[in-house]
C-alpha cells in the first residue's frame, strides 16, 4: 500500500497557472479523473490533498473510491487575508470569517482543516521564508477552533522557530517543515505530530535553469539530516511530496518521495498509518 500523504489533484506537476485555467470556469473532471487513474497505475491507495478553492479535490473525493484511492481533503486551505495561500485558499480577515469557512468546508464534505502558519521557501537566500507567520495567539485559536469542531489540522509551516510554534499550536501534521531545527523536534516529539517532510518539492528543483542549485542541495541536505534525527527520535514521517508541484509529476513524486525516505532508512508506515487514522472525518 503506498500513500501520498500530501498531494494536489488539481495539479500536473507542470503549470500552476495552467492548472488554474483548467479549473477556474468548473473543474475540468475527467482531468481529475486522469490524475487519480495515474495514482492507481502507480499502486497509490491513500491520498492526503492539500486542497484547492476550485473544487477539484471535492469531486475527486466522491469518485476516488472507483479508482481504489482512499481519498482525504480539507476541500480548500483556509489562511489569514495578506499572508500566504492564495494559491490553493480563501482567506478570513478575523475569527468570525474563519469559523464561517470552516463551516463551509464542513458542509462540503471537509475531512480535516488545512490551515498555512507561515510562507514558502524562498529559493533566492537560504534560510528565508517568503511572507508573514502567523501571530502564536491567532495560530493557537485557530486550531482549536477546528480540534473542536471535530477537525485535525495540516499546517502548511516553514521555518524552525514557526514550525515549533505551530506544534506548540496543536497542529496534528507538520506539512514540508524546511529549516528544521532540534528545538522544533523536541516539541513535535512531545505532541504527538507527524512531519509530512515533500522533501522531493525541493529536491527536483535541481538542475533546473531558473534555481540556485547550490543552494537548493544545501535545503536538501539539510532537511535530510533533520529527517534521519527525528526518525532516530520516534517521530512519525509520513511519505508526502506536494505531487502537483513544480517538477513533482503525479504518481512518480510520490514513488519519488517514497525512495529518498528509503535511502535514508526511515520507514514511513507508523506515519502514513497515524495520518490515515488521524485525518479521518470526525464529525
Amino acid at each position: 500500500m503506498i500513500f501520498e500523504c500530501h498531494g494536489h489533484i488539481m495539479l500536473d506537476g507542470v503549470s500552476y497557472n495552467e492548472a488554474v485555467m483548467r479549473h477556474q470556469n468548473g473543474v475540468d473532471e475527467v482531468f481529475v479523473r486522469k490524475n487519480l487513474q495515474i495514482n492507481a497505475d502507480h499502486g497509490i491507495t491513500f491520498f492526503r490533498d492539500g486542497g484547492d478553492k476550485y473544487g477539484a479535490t471535492v469531486f475527486a473525493r466522491q469518485v476516488a473510491a472507483e479508482y481504489g484511492i482512499d481519498y482525504r481533503t480539507p476541500t480548500f486551505l483556509i489562511h489569514k487575508k495578506g499572508y500566504y495561500g492564495s494559491m490553493f485558499g480563501r482567506a478570513y480577515e478575523d475569527l468570525a470569517g474563519y469559523r464561517r469557512l470552516v463551516g463551509e468546508a464542513k458542509a462540503l464534505g471537509a475531512d480535516f482543516i488545512k490551515l498555512a502558519a507561515s510562507g514558502m521557501i524562498d529559493f533566492e537566500k537560504k534560510g528565508r521564508i517568503t511572507g508573514h507567520a502567523m501571530p502564536d495567539d491567532e495560530l493557537r485559536e485557530i486550531i482549536n477552533i477546528a480540534h473542536g469542531e471535530g477537525f485535525s489540522t495540516m499546517v502548511h509551516v516553514n521555518g524552525a522557530e514557526n514550525i515549533r510554534r505551530a506544534a506548540e499550536a496543536g497542529a496534528d501534521s507538520i506539512e514540508h517543515g524546511f529549516f528544521m531545527d532540534l528545538d522544533a523536534l523536541e516539541v513535535i516529539k512531545q505532541t504527538g505530530a507527524v512531519w509530512v517532510p515533500t522533501g522531493v518539492a525541493a529536491g527536483n528543483l535541481l538542475g533546473k535553469e531558473m534555481f540556485d542549485g547550490i543552494l537548493i542541495s544545501r535545503i536538501i541536505k539539510e532537511q535530510r539530516a533533520m529527517l534521519k534525527t527525528a526518525a532516530k527520535m520516534g517521530i512519525p514521517i509520513a511519505c508526502g511530496s506536494d505531487v502537483g508541484a513544480a517538477y513533482v509529476l503525479p504518481g512518480e513524486g510520490t514513488l519519488n518521495e517514497l525512495a529518498v525516505l528509503e535511502s535514508l532508512s526511515i520507514d514511513p508506515e507508523p506515519g502514513n498509518k497515524k495520518i490515515e487514522e488521524v485525518f479521518k472525518r470526525k464529525c
